[in-house]
């Protein structure tokens, strides 16, 4: 049994990776593996790590840009950890935490696995956390591509994609009363999209190709489930075009699994991802896509098999897309259930898992945990 350190950036689930450390959590075979969680705060990240039976500290990873008293503190508090419960790698879940988990694997003498998400942010001290890594983890060959100043460090980096929960979404749900409950008629066609409410996730682009729309598909209508600082000035713009009644803003649902169902296509208009988690989660529920060819979407979404891909800030082309899809029923069924399939082959939980695993071993030099 090994036990292993994951630190995570957040204490609340602010984005998709916090979602998927969970994921690979739940995951992780705990036959040969020990997984031992810190999080900087209380909050629904130690929630659930606690409801999966996980030891969870809270260690406080103040902010790299004021160094001082509190950053000893706590780098001293995860040493103790390190020391007190034997772990032996410790893995890093973001930049912040990659500081403080590899400033502690130096002194301690311990191995550090840099699990790196994005690759459009927190540049400032790649040049050192490079360095501290034993190992990277990329979760696409885009994300690896921030290594590639350091050739030592990009040539220890493995990329593996996110994993889901295929439990969790099943396209066997039932879409009728979905759409009855959030007052639907039966003979729309209805699209949608799940994400944050930020600039670069490319809403407006989507309300502009859904202005298009409305002149070939009259009865479309289009859920913005998500929330964020863009959500007013989205709903000021939707208002402006006239798309009031065709364009229902959802705020944060717990329910995503079922208003995936109850979509006929679903959207991703970024104009920038990382990886596009959600994308999983929309092809395991056997929706077709269509999405922008940004960052690592075209390493999800296999173009003109699960869906279809434009150039991104297009809404003529992203309209057109939809428009294709949503006039032939049957060639979106067929790419809906290519989705599936390949989330099945490609993007589940336990193999996302077992690829983890085999950086650990690699790390450590075993050839069995």
């Amino acid at each position: 049994m090994y036990p292993v350190l994951l630190v995570s950036n957040h204490g609340e689930i602010v984005g998709g990776g916090e979602v998927s450390l969970l994921t690979l959590l739940k995951g992780l075979d705990r036959s040969h593996w020990a997984p031992i969680v810190v999080v900087p705060s209380e909050g629904s990240v130690a929630t659930r790590c606690r409801a999966l039976g996980l030891p969870t500290h809270v260690v406080p990873l103040p902010s790299l840009r004021c160094p001082g008293p509190a950053m000893l503190r706590s780098l001293v508090h995860l040493s103790r950890l390190v020391r007190d419960m034997g772990v032996t790698l410790l893995h890093a879940n973001g930049s912040r935490a990659m500081f403080y988990a590899g400033m502690v694997g130096r002194l301690a003498g311990r191995p550090v696995v840099w699990h790196l998400r994005v690759w459009r942010r927190d540049h400032k001290l790649d040049w050192l956390l490079a360095r501290l890594a034993t190992r990277t983890i990329a979760i696409s060959e885009v994300v690896r591509a921030r290594l590639l100043r350091w050739p030592r460090a990009y040539g220890r980096c493995s990329v593996v994609p996110n994993g889901i929960d295929l439990e969790t979404f099943s396209p066997s749900k039932d879409s009728v009363s979905v759409r009855d409950a959030l007052g639907i008629p039966p003979t729309a066609r209805l699209i949608g999209t799940v994400g944050r409410l930020v600039p670069f996730k490319g809403h407006r682009y989507l309300l502009d190709a859904l202005m298009r729309l409305r002149h070939k598909h009259p009865t479309v209508r289009l859920l913005i489930v998500g929330a964020g600082p863009e959500r007013d000035a989205l709903e000021r713009y939707a208002q402006d075009m006239g798309l009031v009644e065709a364009a229902m803003f959802l705020g944060h649902r717990a329910d995503v699994t079922d208003l995936l169902v109850a979509m006929e296509l679903f959207i991703l208009p970024s104009e920038a991802e990382d990886f596009g988690r959600v994308l999983l989660e929309a092809m395991a529920t056997g929706r077709p896509v269509v999405a922008t060819a940004a960052g690592g979407v075209p390493e999800v979404v296999e173009a003109n098999v699960t869906g279809l891909l434009v150039e991104p800030a297009d809404p003529a082309a992203l309209a057109e897309a939809i428009s294709t899809l949503l006039n032939d029923p049957g060639r979106a069924q067929a790419m809906g259930r290519a989705g599936r399939q390949r989330v099945e082959t490609y993007f589940t939980m336990s193999r996302h898992a077992r690829l983890v695993e085999a950086v650990y071993q690699d790390t450590l030099g075993l050839t069995n945990p």
